[in-house]
């Protein structure tokens, strides 16, 4: 959830298979960073921060690997919550 303006904002969810928890925030935290710098907007934010720490649980050890257009993808989905890697 992001709480921008005066309004809570949810981003999708996701029911995958978890490969490793290490990193998932810092993927959240830097996803939510980067998308509100580059001006996205408030639902579309909170969803791409939860697409990166999802792809990133897709991933062994605390590298989040995944490029911009993985983590836009994902977010941009169908809404499925599938993620295809």
């Amino acid at each position: 959830m992001l709480y921008t303006g005066g309004k809570a904002h949810f981003s999708k969810q996701y029911h995958m298979h978890i490969v490793d928890r290490v990193g998932g925030g810092d993927s959240f935290g830097g996803g939510l960073i980067y998308a509100l710098l580059s001006g996205y907007e408030p639902d579309a934010a909170i969803n791409f921060a939860v697409a990166a720490s999802c792809l990133k649980h897709s991933v062994e050890h605390d590298f989040n690997l995944c490029s911009v257009a993985e983590v836009e993808s994902l977010a941009g989905g169908d809404g499925s919550g599938r993620v295809q890697r």
